[in-house]
């Protein structure tokens, strides 16, 4: 891809209870590589055993103005704890406005 370029991310949340509640209803951060960040919080229902469900997919895009190599970083988090997370790496090639067209 090149740049300014934007990116879809998504996270999948694998394994695990799908009523776990140290799960249910966590806050999302996304850490994009490029000195910005994303964070959201959803309103949820309170917790009930054996009814409420986590969610297991989170999805986010995010648009990088310059090319370069980007480590992108996801976290759920409760109460500004980071509880789970996974990263991956993204590579943007110069495009017209890197190489001075």
């Amino acid at each position: 891809m090149f740049s300014p370029a934007r990116v879809v991310a998504t996270a999948e949340v694998k394994g695990g209870a799908d009523n776990d509640e140290n799960l249910y209803c966590a806050s999302v951060e996304w850490i994009w590589g490029d000195e910005t960040r994303s964070e959201s919080k959803t309103d949820c229902e309170p917790y009930e055993t054996g009814r409420s469900e986590i969610k297991r997919r989170y999805t986010q895009d995010h648009t990088y103005q310059t090319a370069g190599n980007y480590r992108i970083e996801f976290y759920l988090k409760q109460k500004n704890k980071r509880i789970l997370g996974g990263r991956t790496n993204v590579t943007v090639r110069p495009g017209a406005r890197d190489i001075g067209y």
